[in-house]
């Protein structure tokens, strides 16, 4: 009986060191994959793949410049410089230009105006890869096709009337009043080729209180905590820019005090006297795949 005891507990204690042994290994393979110990392949054959980049997304800088209005550099200094007649459909300039705004096409070489309101150095006037992506240190948003994003361009107003000039022969002035009012352009990138994209701007009034409100999106109806909307369709013009080019936005040298230009490129009370400006710049776009018949 002594015999079968002792073979008993040397059978007990042979299983329990295998065990610790077989643990062992398994803390140190884990070890290696948290980085604890010298397998390095091990971790990274576990980390989580990067999230791809949509093959129809576009990354877009925005940058806001504001100067007093009676800053040259806001004038002939820099218009003279900017395609506005090839920037968007004559009709629709005329249209803006009626109502206080003024739109404006850059190419991927700034003129010397709209680098010294941006701030740029002279030697970034040449755009290349290695630092197209340092040319604006603004926000920057990635984009896919058709999908809308906002743009602010007023503080909030308490109170406000907004005096539109129509193309409508019934009512050729629309004046409309808004409450907690902001100005908004809805934004929309749309892929035409490689390294082409054609920007859609909607000007838009949002009002009212925060609220759940049914809003139509490229899935559908969707409920979206945000205020009344009041979009000035007439308004509503698109840029076609290279990677690199710019669209240039703001109001015009003139402009009545309740036109659009005024409530969404200038201020009320002490910033009365400010001008805003809005650059949109097309910084990247992701590579098209073209698929060939054989």
């Amino acid at each position: 009986m002594k015999l079968v005891s002792l073979k008993f507990c040397f059978l007990i204690v042979t299983l329990a060191w295998l065990a610790v042994v077989v643990t062992g290994c398994a803390l140190m393979r884990e070890g290696a994959v948290l980085g604890l110990g010298k397998y390095t392949e091990t971790k990274t054959a576990n980390k989580l793949p990067s999230i791809p980049v949509s093959q129809d997304a576009m990354q877009v800088e925005i940058v806001f410049i504001e100067r007093p209005v009676t800053d040259p550099l806001l004038g002939s200094a820099l218009w003279n410089e900017v395609d506005e007649i090839g920037a968007i459909e004559l009709a629709d300039q005329e249209s803006l230009n009626q109502n206080g705004l003024r739109v404006g096409h850059v190419s991927s070489v700034p003129p010397m105006a709209l680098q010294t309101l941006l701030g740029l150095k002279s030697h970034l006037g040449g755009i290349n890869k290695e630092d197209e992506s340092l040319l604006l240190s603004g926000r920057r948003l990635m984009l896919r096709s058709g999908v809308p994003t906002d743009i602010q361009t007023s503080s909030l107003f308490e109170k406000c009337s907004l005096r539109l000039i129509t193309d409508d022969d019934d009512e050729p002035v629309s004046v409309k009043d808004f409450e907690q009012a902001r100005c908004v352009f809805r934004v929309k990138a749309h892929k035409v080729q490689d390294g082409w994209a054609r920007l859609e701007f909607t000007p838009e009034v949002h009002y009212g209180a925060q609220q759940l409100r049914r809003t139509a999106t490229n899935i559908g109806w969707q409920l979206e905590n945000r205020q009344n909307t009041s979009p000035l369709y007439n308004q509503k013009f698109e840029v076609t820019l290279n990677v690199g080019e710019m669209a240039i936005i703001t109001a015009t040298d003139e402009v009545s005090p309740h036109s659009a230009g005024k409530l969404f490129f200038r201020g009320e009370g002490p910033k009365a006297d400010i001008q805003k400006i809005l650059v949109v710049r097309l910084a990247n776009m992701s590579k098209m795949d073209v698929t060939r018949s054989k």
